[in-house]
């Protein structure tokens, strides 16, 4: 199907647009797989790999993508807390970019397509920034997948997922949401901390776009006590945490000229001195 943009989007909300390639690693996801790293000296090596990622990969979205956060103060609520974070999956560093600089000075964990653990060095890099498979394949790795997790969140390591399941690039709207994430946060009693993916772009001489992205912090959600079924705390976080990064990804975009067909008429906004993001709404300063 095509989008108000004109891209070509699968017909399913969950189904990858980038095909992921060299799938040559034999791993197999089981429930003897460490899903939650435990080797001391992997777990050195990924220090100083994410170290070095960090110096590298933060200037290059800066240069790049022009990158800006907003609502940060939302984020220092949870400090030394564990806590589930979430996002719209519209880019292909969305992730990582949460990891190396929305959080660069505390390591979080993110959950990722077995797939892409697979492919050579690329899925030994993923694991080394803290990328967790989820096992597509195995009930008894999902059982485990779920212990580990469960387990970074009592030893207070926020843990990432993108509960779109698929990655969508730059895509405007919000895709529904799968349940996953919520469950865990249920589950471990913890907190949701929603982050919206949000993006501008610039048309250039040979056609294409540049883009700029943005990440707005959402004030954490927690899980409704008063409901005592899991499954209904869980259904009623999600929605509550899908509504949100919905009406603030709507918002940025009715308020300002993102280089859209339909915003010509809006204005065009400075980020940084023109916007400012409070109790996750979007405010435009005089």
């Amino acid at each position: 199907m095509l989008d108000r943009d004109g891209f070509e989007r699968p017909e399913k909300a969950d189904i990858n647009i980038l095909e992921i390639k060299n799938e040559k690693r034999k791993v197999q996801f089981d429930d003897k797989y460490p899903y939650r790293p435990r080797n001391i000296f992997f777990r050195i090596w990924a220090a100083i790999f994410r170290a070095a990622a960090i110096m590298v990969f933060n200037p290059y979205m800066a240069i790049k993508y022009r990158m800006v956060s907003f609502g940060n103060k939302n984020r220092a609520k949870l400090r030394r807390k564990a806590f589930v974070i979430t996002c719209n999956h519209v880019h292909l560093f969305d992730d990582l970019t949460i990891g190396t600089n929305l959080f660069c000075w505390r390591k979080i964990y993110f959950t990722t397509l077995d797939n892409n653990i697979k492919r050579p060095m690329i899925g030994f890099f993923l694991r080394s920034l803290g990328g967790i498979p989820i096992p597509s394949e195995s009930i008894s790795g999902m059982r485990k997948f779920n212990e580990d997790v469960s387990e970074l969140l009592r030893r207070k390591k926020p843990v990432l997922y993108n509960p779109e399941a698929a990655l969508w690039p730059f895509y405007r709207e919000v895709r529904p949401f799968k349940r996953g994430a919520f469950q865990m946060a249920v589950k471990n009693n913890v907190p949701v901390l929603p982050i919206v993916a949000l993006f501008r772009r610039k048309k250039r001489r040979n056609g294409k776009f540049k883009y700029s992205i943005f990440f707005a912090i959402c004030k954490p959600v927690y899980p409704d006590e008063s409901l005592s079924d899991e499954r209904e705390r869980s259904e009623k976080l999600m929605q509550i945490v899908h509504d949100t990064t919905k009406r603030v990804a709507d918002e940025w975009y009715k308020i300002q000229n993102c280089g859209f067909d339909e915003q010509k008429g809006l204005p065009k906004l400075r980020a940084i001195f023109d916007l400012d993001f409070v109790d996750d709404k979007w405010v435009v300063k005089k």
